[in-house]
């Protein structure tokens, strides 16, 4: 939903909030970028959010190379989401993964900075997961339980008029085993989905980091899957 609040009916101090929720964390930059704002507006709408509630809603910082100014939601500012938007759930803040939220978005960015925003759909992890979900119960009919038994967690998602990715940030922080359980849990996730369902986007830190992933996914058993991998700032998506 993060592309939809820019032309959503909330009011615009709504519309802030939703787009840090949508991106987990983000930099300020992005915020303005996304809604279309200018760096005066989005400061007019950050100061009206703190000023309207009595305990905080957002929280900021700068990134560890200080490159940039991230935001983030406060527990307060997650169950305000939730009541907004009638989520059921436990609020769930991102202080423990910024880094790889600031990267993941980094990639839908570049994308958007790219080509633009026509025909193209971002699913965050939450969007993801529930997508896929959808689809493989379309696919086999599977039991709710047996498809929670073997679902995955995709980092996110991208679609375009040029196709479907699934997208994963990688840190280099996985061992190789866990590499191997989630190409393994992919293949079992994507292999009965239509063809047009079955590309995944691997995006990593560094040339060597690529190139042990990919090492890895020729001693994979033979599949039907299209995976890719890619050093961040580099990545394609292409039909």
């Amino acid at each position: 939903m993060i592309l939809s609040w820019r032309d959503s009916e909330f009011p615009p101090e709504q519309k802030l909030l939703g787009v840090v929720y949508d991106a987990g964390v983000i930099l300020r930059s992005d915020v303005s970028f996304l809604l279309g704002w200018n760096q005066n507006t989005l400061k007019k709408y950050i100061r009206r959010v703190r000023n309207a509630h009595s305990e905080p809603l957002l929280r900021g910082g700068w990134t560890h190379n200080r490159t940039g100014y991230a935001l983030v939601l406060t527990e307060a500012g997650v169950r305000y989401v939730h009541q907004m938007l009638r989520i059921d759930g436990k609020p769930v803040t991102m202080d423990a993964l910024w880094n790889h939220a600031l990267g993941l978005n980094a990639v839908l960015m570049r994308y958007l900075r790219t080509h633009g925003f026509e025909d193209v759909r971002w699913f965050n992890t939450r969007e993801a997961t529930d997508e896929l979900w959808f689809l493989r119960k379309l696919a086999t009919g599977a039991a709710d339980t047996d498809l929670r038994a073997s679902a995955i967690r995709p980092d996110a998602a991208l679609r375009t008029s040029n196709g479907f990715w699934w997208v994963e940030f990688d840190n280099a922080t996985e061992t190789s085993r866990q590499l191997w359980r989630k190409y393994q849990m992919y293949i079992t996730n994507l292999s009965e989905l239509d063809e047009s369902f079955r590309n995944v986007v691997w995006v990593t830190k560094n040339e060597a980091r690529q190139r042990s992933m990919e090492m890895i996914w020729t001693q994979m058993p033979e599949n039907n899957l299209r995976m890719q991998f890619f050093v961040e700032g580099k990545e394609t998506f292409e039909g």
